[in-house]
This record gives structure tokens, C-alpha cells and sequence, in this order.
């Protein structure tokens, strides 16, 4: 077994969301120690800006765009923000669909990469979903711009309300929550659109299918057995809906918004919007009305990573210290937590010690400028992990690449 392996499924169960015992601690550093040895042993206004960068590599799956400059090969490790579609100008704003920097985006919320390299995006402002495909173009997947409403069907016939964070699955369906109609929709590749839970009514009910309620739900996430995890924001709930489409509840009171670690129903939570599962079937919930970010356990016991209720503020560092402000996007990437710090125009990373860093934006800078990093963002919402472990994100009516220092 490799040593990066090794160490995820050690420090996984060691280390994230709670303090590690003496025995842990000291088993920690000597495998770590030993493995170590063995290997050695072996061998405001917005603004654009464009800084000097690198884009285009061969086995990548994003596109270079002809209406941006053209970047030199990116040597390996590089890092840097990249376009991948949309524009920043006077005339921008709408909805669009075209290639790379001809296409418009109207207020992108969250964003979701398929195994395929496509990327999907929830333009809430146009109740519309938008497909990227690896070479950049952009099409809408399903809704009609501009027509808000609530009907299955497929392509654009089908209607959406506020459609704002989405996930896919390994054939190519993406489901997402429809907040302005409290539901949970899928849409399949061919952009046939189904509801899967909820009614349509801001409610809050436990149940099968429509019989479930829902309250503005945002967050969605899918876990390795199939289940779908919901941050129902209007709830101040976690929700989870098995492959039988049976909704419960796992953490969080319904109408009830405050910050309490603890089991199930004793925890509480204040209009989480985003949520996302690590393969050790952890869920980390972005407590965006708290300014933090929780985890819950495969036993159901939430507790909270970084970030401290009731204090928007920028700082790094571990549990306790760690400030963010109004969070609302995760991309979880291994042992790694990716959040979109929207408040403070910044993506953080929270590494398996529960540290919090910095890895792209000025915190209290919202404006747009590409290339090295740390470069500027204009409060990001959406975050995924792409299939060539790069970040993609919203910002203002771009969506972009990032790549972080690892």
C-alpha cells in the first residue's frame, strides 16, 4: 500500500472531528516514521485583470479559448485561476449558450464535474441548468432562460425555481436542488428532468418521494452507496434520501437556527447551504449562517471544523482560530476540504488537521483577476473537483479553473 494511502485511512479515523488519543498520536508518527524510512530507503465595482499564466497541457480536460491570451504549456505543479467560460465586461451579463468566452452566464450558483469532464452548472437567475463539455462549449441542459416554474419534462420544457447547487453521478445524471420550489430534482443526460422528493410546498416532513417536504433546500452531495445528502436550508436541517427515494433526517431541528455540536437532532445548524461526503462516509455540512464548517460522522455526531458562529471574518489556521464569512460552496478532494469562502471572495482549503488556509482571493477584494495566484474573486459560490483534480468554480458570471499549491 502506498504511504498516501496509508495515511488517509489512518489519519481519516485518527484525526478529523475529533482529538486523538496518546496511542493514536504515537501510532500516527510511527507509521509514518516507519514508512518514511522504507521509502527513502528505496530510492465594488469588478474589475478583469490577466496575470501571467499557463493553461493548456495535454491531458487536461479544458479547453484554451481563443478570446483569451494564449497561455504557454503549463509546466507540471504550476498553479494559477484559468477560464474555462464566461466573460467579465459591461455587456456580459444574461444567459448564452457558446464556446468558452462567448458564452454568458446570468448569476452561476453551484457547479459539478461528471467522469466524462463535463461540468454542470445552476443558473439560478435564468432557472436554468448549463452543460460544459470538455471542449468548452457551452449548451443549456434543461429549463428555458428566464421561465421560472415547476414542471418535469425534458430539455426545455422542463422548469426550475432557483436552482442552485447540483451533483452528478457516474452515468452522467445530475440531481440538484430546486430551492424556489422545495424539491429535488434529477436530470438525466438527455435533459429529461423528474422530481425525486418534495412537493413543490415549503414544509418540513420526513417520508417517501413527494410525501417528503422540504424548505428551500441548497446543498446536495451523493455519497458511494447511492444516498443523497441535502442541506435543507429553510430547515436548518440535514437531510438524506436513500436509493429507495425514503427521506429522513440526521442532524438539525426543524425551524430551529443556532450552533450546537452533538447527536442527531441535539445539533443544530443556521441555513447550511452546501454540503459534501468523503469516502469514509463523513459529511461536511458548510453552516453558512454560522460562518462555519461541520462535519457529521458516519455515527451521526456533528461537530465543527473551522470557523467560529457569529464571527465574519478572514483568518487561517487550526479549529478554534479559523474565521470565514458566510461560506456557501464545498468540493471535498480526498483528506482535503475546498470551501468557497463567498463573504470574504476567497477559496479556503481545510487541510486533515482541521487546518484552514488560503488558497486563492484576497480576503475583502471582490474583483476578478486571472493568472497567479492569489489573483481576486468576486464572491465564489460553486466548487467541484474536476476529474484532473483542478477546482472548478463560479465567480461572478465565470465559471474557472483553479489550480491550487498542494
Amino acid at each position: 500500500m502506498a504511504y498516501g494511502a496509508m495515511r488517509a485511512k489512518l489519519d481519516a479515523v485518527s484525526i478529523r472531528g475529533k482529538a486523538m488519543t496518546v496511542f493514536e498520536r504515537t501510532l500516527r508518527w510511527f507509521v509514518s516514521g516507519v514508512l518514511l524510512l522504507g521509502l527513502s530507503s528505496c530510492g465594488g465595482d469588478v474589475g478583469i485583470g490577466i496575470g501571467i499564466g499557463w493553461f493548456h497541457e495535454p491531458d487536461h480536460p479544458w479547453p484554451d479559448h481563443p478570446d483569451w491570451p494564449s497561455w504557454p504549456d503549463r509546466p507540471q505543479g504550476a498553479t494559477g485561476l484559468f477560464p474555462i467560460a464566461g466573460d467579465v465586461c459591461g455587456q456580459c451579463a444574461g444567459s448564452q449558450d457558446g464556446t468558452g468566452g462567448a458564452a454568458r452566464f446570468n448569476g452561476p450558483q453551484g457547479i459539478a464535474a461528471d467522469a466524462a469532464g463535463n461540468l454542470y452548472v445552476a443558473e439560478s437567475a435564468s432557472a436554468t441548468v448549463r452543460k460544459i463539455s470538455p471542449d468548452g462549449v457551452v449548451t443549456t441542459l434543461a429549463g428555458t432562460r428566464g421561465a421560472l416554474g415547476y414542471a418535469d419534462g425534458t430539455g426545455a420544457a422542463a422548469r426550475f425555481n432557483d436552482p442552485s447547487r447540483l451533483v452528478a453521478d457516474g452515468n452522467g445524471n445530475v440531481y440538484l436542488t430546486d430551492s424556489g420550489n422545495s424539491v429535488i430534482r434529477r436530470v438525466a443526460p438527455d435533459g429529461t428532468t423528474t422530481t425525486i422528493a418534495g412537493d413543490g410546498t415549503c414544509g418540513s416532513a420526513d417520508g417517501k418521494g413527494t410525501a417528503a417536504r422540504f424548505c428551500k433546500p441548497r446543498g446536495i452531495a451523493l455519497d458511494r452507496v447511492g444516498n443523497v445528502w441535502v442541506a435543507d436550508t429553510g430547515n436548518h436541517m440535514l437531510r438524506r434520501i436513500d436509493a429507495g427515494g425514503n427521506v429522513t433526517t440526521v442532524a438539525g431541528s426543524p425551524g430551529v437556527c443556532g450552533s450546537r455540536d452533538g447527536n442527531g437532532g441535539q445539533a443544530q445548524f443556521c441555513e447550511p447551504q452546501d454540503v459534501g461526503v468523503d469516502n469514509w462516509n463523513n459529511v461536511y455540512v458548510v453552516d453558512t449562517g454560522n460562518s462555519t464548517v461541520r462535519m457529521v460522522n458516519d455515527k451521526g455526531v456533528v461537530s465543527t471544523l473551522a470557523g467560529q458562529p457569529g464571527r465574519c471574518d478572514a483568518v487561517d489556521g487550526s479549529p478554534g482560530v479559523s474565521r470565514l464569512c458566510a461560506p456557501s460552496g464545498i468540493a471535498v478532494d480526498g483528506n482535503d476540504l475546498y470551501i468557497a469562502d463567498t463573504g470574504n471572495s476567497t477559496i479556503r482549503r481545510i487541510n486533515l488537521d482541521n487546518v484552514t488556509s488560503t488558497v486563492a482571493g484576497v480576503p475583502g477584494h471582490a474583483g476578478i483577476t486571472l493568472g497567479a495566484l492569489p489573483g481576486s474573486l468576486d464572491r465564489p459560490i460553486g466548487v467541484a473537483l474536476a476529474p484532473d483534480r483542478s477546482i472548478a468554480l463560479t465567480t461572478h458570471n465565470l465559471v474557472v479553473k483553479l489550480l491550487p499549491a498542494k
